[in-house]
């Protein structure tokens, strides 16, 4: 009789061990399955909203997080709360200090440099190279001669390689690079390099952290640059009818500054400060190789938004 108690129990033993196995088992799987193809934090926001629906008000899901960073897929992200002089506060970051190309956010500097050497009354015209630059949907053409203010503003806002080219020339376009990285490095823009003045060479790279330090300078040394930037349409004599390739203008309020970038190579690029009025200060947000930069500088903005306090 015993005996057989003995056996029993063994049994019974190996049964729920097998059990207790096959239960471990199964979170795992439920854990690997439900992460494939999203974040963590995704994954705890829906079981969050879940939890919420299933208890149709009752409070007992206070100590969840409400409020979960974005799920960003670009290769580099952040969004600064900045004061411009002596207070920053990083509100979110994904690799912020990865060297990527910057495709046409290179064209920011290139204001810079033009608004330190130029004249912007002085008279250029667009040259045989300058022409053969990739082209906007609408662009200055060989030949074409207007004030450098003219296509400084064509550059920032509609993009415009052929006109940042025609810039860099009235200086010489070496020297214009030179300058370029000269001015990167005395702004301590480690990770940062210029090789064309446009933006179409993969060898212009930065990180979103520095670029958040040129947006920074440019804000307090150079508003001309930021209120360009930011005009959704503008209206040039010399040119026409100019729309700035910025979606989110016209759609998030209080747009400081704003340029976009593009390449096969760099992928989509964007940098846009936006007031913050709850603490007087700026929201400086950078993205860096995204396939959908719109869509997700407003889940960056919506989130900096709502945790500033």
């Amino acid at each position: 009789m015993n005996k057989k108690r003995a056996i029993g129990g063994f049994l019974l033993s190996f049964v729920f061990l097998a059990l207790f196995m096959y239960g471990i088992s199964g979170v795992q799987w439920l854990f690997e399955s439900s992460f494939s193809g999203q974040s963590k934090e995704t994954f705890l926001g829906d079981i969050y909203s879940g939890v919420q629906n299933l208890n149709s008000g009752n409070k007992i899901v206070d100590d969840v997080p409400k409020n979960l960073p974005p799920d960003i897929i670009a290769e580099s992200a952040v969004s600064i709360e900045s004061n411009l002089t002596d207070k920053d506060e990083v509100i979110f970051e994904k690799l912020a200090d990865t060297k990527l190309p910057i495709a046409s956010l290179t064209k920011l500097m290139t204001a810079v440099v033009v608004l330190d050497n130029y004249d912007l009354s002085d008279i250029i015209s667009v040259s045989k190279i300058a022409d053969s630059q990739d082209m906007i949907k609408q662009d200055v053409k060989l030949g074409s001669t207007m004030p450098v203010g003219d296509f400084l503003e064509i550059m920032l806002v509609g993009s415009s390689n052929k006109s940042a080219y025609a810039l860099s020339e009235k200086l010489g376009t070496e020297e214009f690079i030179s300058l370029m990285n000269q001015k990167a490095k005395n702004l301590g823009l480690k990770n940062t390099f210029f090789a064309d003045p446009t933006g179409l060479s993969a060898q212009n790279v930065s990180t979103a952290n520095d670029l958040a330090k040129l947006a920074k300078h440019i804000l307090i040394n150079y508003p001309k640059i930021a209120d360009i930037s930011r005009v959704q349409e503008m209206y040039s004599p010399n040119f026409g009818v100019v729309v700035n390739t910025d979606q989110l203008l016209g759609e998030i309020p209080d747009i400081v500054c704003s340029k976009t970038g593009f390449t096969t190579q760099a992928k989509g690029c964007l940098l846009l400060v936006v007031d913050n009025p709850k603490n007087n200060n700026y929201l400086i947000n950078v993205i860096l190789g995204s396939d959908d930069r719109f869509s997700e500088m407003r889940k960056i903005i919506n989130w900096s938004s709502s945790i500033c306090k």
